[in-house]
């Protein structure tokens, strides 16, 4: 069972330089009008992003596992973090209403407040190749982050 205490990898420092308080998720839930899940701000409390113990997830409908780490909560225009999901959806055509997860232009990890400001479901978003127009398909990972968090292993070597 993931906690938060085995969620993030202690070992890589990666992008710590952004402390994180109540403050700043209550700015950043403002600016995207939505409420992240509450196990979601308990583990960003506890690191601002960075990359995880339990890093890899399946995809429903490919083989493959694909590693997945987490953007920060910050508010600088010149680097990528989860306020700037917009930006990269707004790219590609995709609703504003995603908070990005993980992404590679043509696959994305996102939850979904399309329907709902709070307590998202996990979806995974997918090109759609078989149509001559760009379009996408909506395939849902888990109910709620929890549920997502569930899913995620990783590898012992």
């Amino acid at each position: 069972m993931i906690t938060e205490k085995t969620f993030w990898d202690k070992e890589n420092t990666w992008r710590h330089q952004y402390p994180i308080n109540d403050g700043i998720i209550q700015k950043a839930e403002s600016i995207l009008d939505i409420t992240f899940p509450e196990t979601f701000k308990q583990l960003m409390k506890e690191q601002n992003g960075g990359q995880l113990m339990y890093p890899y997830f399946m995809f429903p409908d490919r083989p493959g596992k694909y590693e997945l780490d987490i953007e920060p909560i910050h508010f600088d225009q010149d680097d990528v973090s989860l306020i700037s999901s917009g930006e990269l959806l707004e790219e590609v055509k995709l609703p504003k209403d995603l908070i990005v997860l993980w992404w590679d232009f043509h696959h994305w990890l996102v939850m979904d407040y399309r329907f709902t400001k709070e307590n998202p479901p996990i979806q995974y978003i997918q090109e759609d190749y078989s149509t001559e127009k760009m379009s996408w398909i909506y395939i849902k990972m888990a109910d709620t982050f929890d549920d997502f968090l569930k899913q995620l292993f990783r590898i012992v070597d």
